[in-house]
């Protein structure tokens, strides 16, 4: 006996899943539907298959191929315009010669296909309908049968009024050729409303099989959620993949399950997935191959299809999400929602019941989303960030992306320029750099491939070679799977927002300048630069006063990489050191014991891109943000009078104050890093650089450090006592993107204030101190940093401020 599988289903109320695939394509425990109708067919020795198509065919063609993957043979029938159930299959005439079966391809059913034959047989009809009964047939074709399975009347969705019975068309027929003379060819034509009532209204033997197997037709989103409920708690028959590790729970091969994820079934993990610690999978969810679950996530009777990124806090309680679906940080999704293929959630948004995203959006930080998004932002022309361009490995940033990006960058300059490329000593760094490399030489400018830098060691080399700009690649030091891309210009500093824009519209329109073969330029190996590095340093420095004074001192890092350096130059400097590691947030109580057990003098902590220096002193006191800018300051204007400091806008007043000591100055900036590396860097004088090393090179700032404290005969304790008691409050509050300009007008208009600064934002002074509101590039929202000359009054003028925008924002 041969089939025919009816594939040509457009599957609108199952839109967003179909928006970019036919229906029978859906996946159901991670396979097609249509998948498990072949291998039902299989089962009964059925293996010569005809498949109807008209929607997305090529998907069904590419994944099914002829069939000998399943050890099955499949012929496919195309409609070039919808010809119906009976239509499309009276387009199959030419394949069927015998009695057949044709069989929905977007349903689920373990039908005793033998048993429906044998009946068929035995009435010697020229149709058999199987129906199944239901409890609720409003939404299906009732079929009204005499005792003995005779059909005697259809009823086509019916009103409660005309349910005259509970069994209804499950979409399954056995046919004899004899069926084709009531279907005229290249005709719309339906078995239920056209074929069937001929039929009847023909006296042909028409049957109705009752069967009591399950079969579930997979039409919404509801009864599509129900079948892989009801495939996980076996009310019907099926083969999982994977291997059952804990009652009710199959993964699949080369999965990864963190040791503290909790997993309870019925479930199914398939393939290549990872499941990250104090994560929870619960109860009738389903998740693809590919897909990255990180830590602390909450997945609740939830479908989740390949190739998947669900970054950590998020919760999902009944949401599908199609393929390709990335979800950053704390999303919440809710019962019924559906994300369609390739869309981004971003941080913290919450997606309501009942809601669908359509294929390809983008969705802002700390949105709302209570109505269905259909139309909207497919793709962003934004790619930098506040802090140049990050993204999760192969989800954000792939390597086809970073070529591109290579090639944007690139044709910044003329052909036969120079510039560095480098990137951190992490697999998927070195990885994104050969991808960048690839970029930049098909616009023929020429590349010198560093071996394993930090990023401050990549800032020297630029200088050092006198190229004319460079990208670093590292990973985020808070998070592994991330990957941060640094930018510089000639000078080793961030790139200006002008050239950020040059390449963001050369990446988004590919004006890219590509180059003839000859004019490809050199592929230049670099290796060892951090010696010269180390040996920059040691020449600036009094090495010998500093190995007079014999230092002890505590180095925290993430990674062997920093520490192994660290520890050598300090060991070279005759500094004595003690080792320890951190992964993303360093114990402060562990530090101090480590300064008081090993007698040191303080500790140093260094992240794993050594750009961010943190000092601890025997009191346990912590140098950092506001604090380490000040101490830094004080540095500068004791060993340089006369000198200016350049300081963000938001930084503490302290400042200030210790300039006004020294006699020295100080030059408020944007609060970018650029902004401040910019106004550094544009100052000649030698003494000004040192700012830059100090603020941007934890390794060669912690050795200027290192010798002051030396040649001044001093220590942290006492630098610290110098610098006067500083109060700061910051908050956040979300802001739409669209308010953002009204609230900044409102607040500038209405503040009857003495002094208002605009600078990157509004900075408002008044007798209890100053308050800064800062409307993000990247999020929705207001940042809200106050001083004041107590705790008490920075917190009073961070909290009116913050209430002052959010009655703004309410009344608008």
């Amino acid at each position: 006996m041969k089939a025919i599988i009816m594939a040509g289903g457009e599957g609108s109320r199952l839109r967003p899943l179909t928006c970019n695939l036919p229906k029978p394509m859906v996946s159901v425990m991670n396979k097609p539907v249509m998948e498990h109708t072949i291998n039902l067919l299989k089962k009964y020795g059925i293996t010569d298959i005809g498949v109807t198509l008209m929607y997305h065919p090529q998907h069904i063609k590419d994944y099914f191929g002829n069939g000998k993957n399943l050890g099955v043979n499949i012929t496919y029938f195309l409609e070039d315009t919808p010809l119906g159930t009976a239509g499309g299959v009276k387009n199959a005439q030419s394949f069927l010669d015998e009695t057949f079966i044709v069989i929905s391809g977007d349903s689920i059913t373990n039908l005793n296909i033998a048993e429906a034959i044998k009946f068929h047989k035995e009435k010697n009809s020229i149709a058999t309908i199987v129906l199944n009964k239901v409890d609720v047939p409003l939404d299906y074709g009732v079929v009204l049968t005499n005792s003995d399975g005779s059909i005697t009347g259809f009823v086509e969705k019916p009103s409660w009024g005309e349910i005259f019975s509970d069994t209804v068309n499950t979409g399954t027929y056995i046919l004899e050729p004899e069926i084709f003379n009531y279907i005229e060819p290249n005709k719309n034509t339906d078995f239920s409303h056209d074929v069937f009532p001929s039929l009847l209204f023909a006296s042909e033997k028409l049957y109705g099989y009752v069967s009591t197997d399950y079969w579930c037709d997979i039409g919404d989103i509801r009864s599509y959620v129900r079948s892989q409920c009801d495939l996980l708690e076996k009310k019907l028959k099926i083969d999982f993949d994977g291997v059952q590790i804990k009652e009710g729970v199959w993964v699949g091969s080369g999965t990864i399950i963190e040791s503290t994820a909790e997993i309870n079934g019925p479930c199914i993990i398939g393939s290549n997935c990872k499941i990250g610690n104090g994560t929870l999978i619960d109860n009738c969810t389903i998740i693809g191959n590919n897909t990255i679950i990180e830590d602390d996530v909450s997945i609740v009777r939830s479908i989740i299809w390949d190739n998947c990124y669900i970054e950590y806090g998020s919760e999902l309680r009944g949401a599908i999400l199609c393929n390709r679906v990335n979800l950053k940080h704390y999303v919440s999704l809710f019962e019924n929602s559906v994300i369609g293929e390739g869309c981004k959630i971003s941080e913290r948004v919450i997606v309501k019941p009942n809601i669908k995203v359509w294929p390809e959006k983008i969705i802002d930080p700390f949105a709302i989303v209570d109505r269905n998004m259909i139309w909207g932002t497919k793709h962003t022309n934004k790619i930098y960030g506040q802090n140049g361009i990050s993204g999760i490995i192969n989800v954000d940033i792939s390597p086809e992306f970073a070529t591109r990006l290579g090639a944007a960058y690139g044709s910044q300059f003329k052909i036969g320029s120079r510039v560095v490329v480098s990137s951190t000593n992490s697999n998927s760094a070195r990885m994104f750099k050969h991808a960048f490399i690839s970029g930049i030489l098909s616009v023929g400018v020429e590349v010198y491939n560093m071996s394993s830098l930090l990023t401050p060691i990549a800032r020297a080399a630029i200088g050092f070679l006198a190229v004319e700009g460079g990208i670093h690649i590292k990973t985020d030091t808070q998070n592994d799977n991330m990957i941060r891309v640094d930018f510089m210009d000639g000078r080793g500093a961030a790139i200006s927002r002008f050239n950020e824009r040059k390449i963001e519209n050369s990446f988004f329109k590919e004006d890219f300048k590509r180059c003839s073969a000859d004019q490809i330029r050199r592929l230049n190996n670099i290796t060892d630069f951090s010696i010269y590095y180390m040996r920059s340093i040691y020449s600036k420095v009094d090495m010998a006063l500093i190995k007079a004074k014999k230092l002890k001192i505590c180095i925290y890092s993430q990674t062997e990489f920093v520490s192994s350096m660290v520890v050598s130059m300090l060991n070279d400097l005759g500094c004595t050191t003690s080792c320890f590691t951190y992964s993303n947030n360093y114990d402060l109580d562990q530090i101090r014991q480590s300064i008081e057990n090993t007698c040191s003098d303080f500790a140093a902590v260094i992240d794993k891109n050594a750009e961010n220096l943190v000092l601890v002193n025997k009191t346990g006191r912590v140098i950092k943000d506001d604090l380490f800018q000040a101490f830094i300051a004080l540095i500068i204007f004791r060993t340089s009078p006369g000198s200016t400091f350049f300081a963000p806008i938001t930084g503490s007043e302290v400042i200030d104050k210790l300039a006004l000591k020294y006699n020295c100055k100080v030059k408020r900036t944007k609060n970018s890093s650029y902004a401040i590396m910019d106004e550094i860097l544009n100052n000649n004088f030698d003494k000004e650089t040192k700012q830059f090393i100090l603020s941007f090179d934890a390794i060669a700032g912690l050795i200027y450090i290192v010798e002051y404290i030396c040649s001044s005969n001093t220590s942290l304790i006492e630098l610290l006592s110098e610098i006067p008691e500083f109060f700061m409050t910051s908050k956040s509050i979300h802001c739409p993107w669209e308010l953002k300009g009204k609230i900044m007008k409102t607040i500038i208009n209405e503040q009857n204030l003495k002094k208002i600064e605009l600078l990157d934002g509004i900075k408002l002074y008044s007798s209890q101190g100053w308050v800064f509101l800062l409307p993000d590039a990247d999020k929705p929202i207001f940042k809200i940093i106050s001083e004041g000359n107590s705790s008490l009054e920075s917190e009073a003028l961070c909290n009116k401020y913050y209430n002052l925008l959010e009655r703004i924002i309410e009344n608008n």
